[in-house]
């Protein structure tokens, strides 16, 4: 339970950098006791970057503000460090702070405290220490649970595969494993599969496989991104699978998500719901 106390106390979120595209969305349910009234009550806001918001501004005089529920959703198109606190009189005490990736949400329940929505609904269960860091060798998954589709009006457009990613942090060293299968508006239509992650990794080392035929696959090496440059030449109507793994060490904090591309022009490659990521911090 959070309660505020004294008309200096405030639930505060800010950000740890500037937001790319979008403030994070905040909300807050809340109710006021008195020694003779209770009345519930909201607050709406958005994030201000850098700069402190009240999420829950401070009761009136003689009142005790109870703090019932609270969502702060990622409407930012990259990762972002966020930090709720509360700033009582001045004095601020960080409740919890979490790098959130883009389309997740922090929640707080009255019986729950405080946990992390996924990109696919389900609670977040990766644990964290110290500066937002996995714990090593814990194993996380990932489901996407609605396809996703590139038909892109030029050729061989890549293009993230939405909700198939997971966030890094600098300096720790990841193994992922993409498994995608997907299907082709023919078999002439090729594809390419690859990763995109964020800039100047200090490592990055993966393989990419996919269908070419019932019997044949394409393979590339990369330590680059979005490698192979060129899509493949056919695929399967159906039962296509793309596979994507390796090692990465990043040197920023960001997001690692798999992207792909359809070979000929408007003709759609699909990944498919049921696709997963799975990855690991190693170090």
């Amino acid at each position: 339970m959070i309660i505020l106390t004294s008309v200096t106390d405030n639930l505060q979120v800010v950000l740890g950098g500037n937001v790319t595209a979008n403030q994070l969305q905040c909300m807050s349910s809340w109710r006021d006791v008195t020694t003779s009234t209770y009345t519930p009550g909201r607050t709406l806001v958005n994030t201000n970057n850098t700069t402190d918001v009240n999420i829950v501004p401070a009761p009136g005089a003689d009142t005790q503000r109870v703090i019932d529920f609270l969502a702060i959703y990622n409407k930012d198109t990259v990762n972002q460090t966020v930090t709720v606190k509360l700033d009582a009189d001045g004095t601020e005490y960080i409740l919890f702070k979490v790098l959130l990736s883009a389309g997740e949400s922090i929640q707080y329940t009255d019986k729950t405290g405080f946990f992390v929505v996924a990109l696919n609904g389900g609670v977040k269960n990766s644990q964290v220490q110290g500066s937002n860091s996995a714990i090593v060798n814990v194993l996380n998954t990932l489901v996407m649970t609605a396809d996703v589709v590139n038909n892109n009006a030029s050729a061989n457009t890549i293009a993230d595969v939405t909700g198939l990613s997971f966030a890094v942090t600098l300096g720790e060293v990841y193994w992922f494993e993409f498994v995608i299968p997907y299907t082709s508006a023919s078999t002439s239509t090729g594809s390419r599969w690859s990763i995109n992650g964020p800039g100047s990794p200090t490592q990055l080392n993966y393989r990419s496989e996919y269908t070419l035929t019932a019997t044949t696959t394409t393979v590339n090496s990369a330590t680059a991104y979005d490698i192979p440059a060129a899509s493949n030449a056919s695929s399967l109507t159906a039962g296509d699978v793309a596979t994507i793994w390796g090692i990465i060490k990043p040197s920023q904090d960001g997001t690692v998500i798999a992207r792909f591309a359809s070979e000929i022009t408007a003709s759609a490659i699909t990944a498919k719901a049921g696709a997963v990521v799975r990855w690991m911090r190693t170090i």
